[in-house]
């Protein structure tokens, strides 16, 4: 080997026995701040306070953009403005935690009564440790709208104003408020209660989360949630209810609306003891719908999968399943058009003015009627038998094939039109006692 070659070669060694020895003692004594290396996030805390002075007697508008932490805002009988910091930062000591957590910075800016805080991650070596985060407490006058952009926990309770929310993961909650009320959560669940609204809108949603909403009233309420459970109690609107879910059940439990609008892909959809003035449409794709004391102009309920149930209705009633049983209750005056492709249907109540259309591919079909029941009637089934407690004046009877039966004529005299059929099940139409 040459010469030169070996020299090169001692000397490429060196260097790296050099850089081996200096990485050694370089990680031994570890970085000044934020070691990318680092995972032991030793913690430190360092709460900040600011005081606002504002004009009370006005509207008062604060704006919150938080990139890493929790966010509450609580309004009060206060003339000033609180705000509370509280910033977390972490490193491999708690020296260089409490040397860390100095540099952690925020803005508040204050241009009368409109108040904009501020806190952005600063870019950082650091991409073991955990991020630093600064947690925002603050106090405002009760007359105070709000927008918050955020990632963590969100609480606004109090205030009187409208209340915009976007959240990327955290909890949101919002108690007590008078004004409009839009929120936004990619993942985490919303609640809110006791939001007054008025003329103005209530609209939730939640990506990955439940929505709840209780005691409160709207204009025109709008849910939207990708994977979780929907439920509104004691909840009045003027206006439209409309809500949509992909995976969760939802629950509308006494309460009021103009009309009510569920899409669900898969979930049970409760509706009980609502007032609706004029449509209830539900569209589920693979759940049970249940209805009990909910009051409406009309009715238009599907399921792909799943059993309709009706308690106590009254109008016009549209309803349908691919696979599942539909049980009508206590109706008064409605006008049927029901049909399962498989499934069993039960109907107990008084009917309307027609006409009235009953069919299941497989299943029987039991209509439980009053005596006095003035109908003109057309039964048949392709397999199964026909019973009937109320007397048909018959005008077409039997068929050219033993497997199948048909009765049609009138009842008590004739009236609305009554259609059923089912291509394999028995009917019957059974007196109500």
């Amino acid at each position: 080997m040459k010469r030169p070659i070996v020299i090169t070669l001692l000397v490429a060694a060196l260097a790296l026995v050099c850089i081996g020895i200096g990485s050694v003692i370089y990680f031994a004594n570890g970085f000044q701040i934020n070691n990318p290396f680092d995972k032991l996030n030793i913690s430190s805390v360092l709460e900040e306070s600011k005081t606002l002075k504002v004009d009370a007697k006005k509207p008062l508008t604060l704006t919150v953009n938080d990139a890493a932490g929790d966010v509450t805002v609580t309004g009060g009988d206060v003339t000033a403005v609180q705000v509370k910091a509280v910033k977390t930062a972490y490193d491999s000591t708690q020296a260089r935690a409490d040397e860390e957590v100095k540099t952690v910075k925020y803005t508040v800016e204050q241009s009368g009564n409109n108040i904009t805080i501020k806190y952005e991650i600063p870019k950082s070596m650091n991409f073991s440790n955990k991020i630093n985060t600064v947690n925002f407490v603050i106090t405002v006058p009760t007359e105070t709208s709000i927008k918050i952009n955020t990632s963590g926990e969100v609480s606004v309770s109090d205030t009187k104003g409208a209340v915009n929310i976007d959240n990327s993961f955290g909890k949101i909650v919002v108690q007590n408020i008078e004004g409009a009320l839009t929120v936004s959560n990619n993942s985490g669940d919303v609640k809110a209660v006791g939001i007054k609204a008025g003329t103005d809108d209530i609209e939730l949603n939640s990506d990955f989360g439940n929505i709840t909403l209780e005691k409160a009233n709207a204009a025109n309420i709008t849910f939207d949630s990708n994977s979780g459970k929907v439920s509104l109690k004691d909840v009045n609107a003027t206006g439209d209810y409309y809500s949509k879910s992909d995976f969760g059940d939802t629950k509308f439990e006494n309460g009021t609306a103009a009309s009510v609008t569920i899409e669900s892909k898969s979930g049970k959809v409760a509706l009980t003891k609502v007032t609706i003035s004029k449509l209830i449409k539900v569209q589920d794709d693979f759940g049970d719908i249940t209805l009990t004391q909910a009051s409406a102009a009309s009715y238009d309920l599907h399921t792909n999968s799943g059993a309709v149930t009706v308690d106590g209705v009254k109008s016009n009633l549209k309803a349908s399943t691919d696979f599942g049983n539909i049980e009508i209750t206590n109706a008064q005056s409605v006008t049927l058009d029901l049909l399962t492709k498989s499934g069993n249907i039960e109907f107990n109540g008084s009917l309307g003015a027609g006409p009235h259309t009953v069919t299941t591919d497989f299943g029987n079909v039991t209509l439980s009627l009053p005596a006095d029941s003035k109908l003109n009637v057309d039964l048949k089934t392709d397999f199964g038998k026909i019973q009937s407690d109320l007397p048909v004046t018959v005008t077409v009877t039997g068929s050219s094939s033993s497997n199948k039966e048909q009765i049609a004529g009138a009842v008590n005299g004739g009236g609305a039109q009554l259609t059923v059929k089912t291509n394999s099940g028995g009917i019957n139409i059974n007196a109500m006692k």
